[in-house]
């Protein structure tokens, strides 16, 4: 577990080194496809677009997981504040079933190809980034809740 935290702060810190914009964000993405859990979520620009990678942990008594997800987005301006975007990428993860759940498989990994389409709104006064989004995967391997258009919230600090 140490080893993806410090994978996912090294690919952070990679990726934001390459873009010389000062429009990154970093927050947090509440709910999702099952409406469980939340993601620290990280966004940085990339070329004329961006990058959104997140980072989510989950779980209860009977289960948890860990799942990383990498967006390219396609932001694209409404009026004022408001933008919409849609992306493309992949997520990897891994979950570990306990308990009353002996009869499943015990934990694996999971791959799946993630789309994403949501509406975002920058605040002028502060900056603070709110956003609502859907972001539906297709399993590769191992990935239980596919096509999933749960709804997520997301909040982030834009810096």
């Amino acid at each position: 577990m140490k080893r993806i935290v410090f994978l996912t702060f090294g690919m952070l810190f990679l990726i934001s080194s390459f873009s010389f914009s000062q429009n990154r964000a970093l927050g947090l993405r509440l709910g999702g496809g099952d409406a469980v859990g939340a993601e620290i979520s990280f966004q940085t620009p990339f070329n004329k677009n961006r990058i959104e990678l997140d980072l989510g942990f989950g779980g209860n008594s009977n289960w948890n997981y860990w799942k990383l997800a990498a967006i390219h987005q396609w932001v694209m301006p409404i009026d004022g504040g408001f933008r919409w975007y849609l992306g493309v990428g992949g997520s990897l993860g891994s979950w570990d079933y306990v308990g009353k759940y002996t009869d499943k498989n015990d934990g694996g990994v999971s791959l799946a190809i993630a789309l994403n389409a949501g509406v975002e709104y920058i605040f002028t006064e502060v900056p603070i980034q709110i956003s609502i989004d859907t972001r539906p995967e297709l399993g590769i391997i191992n990935h239980g809740s596919d096509s999933i258009f749960g709804l997520a919230l997301g909040i982030r600090y834009v810096f």
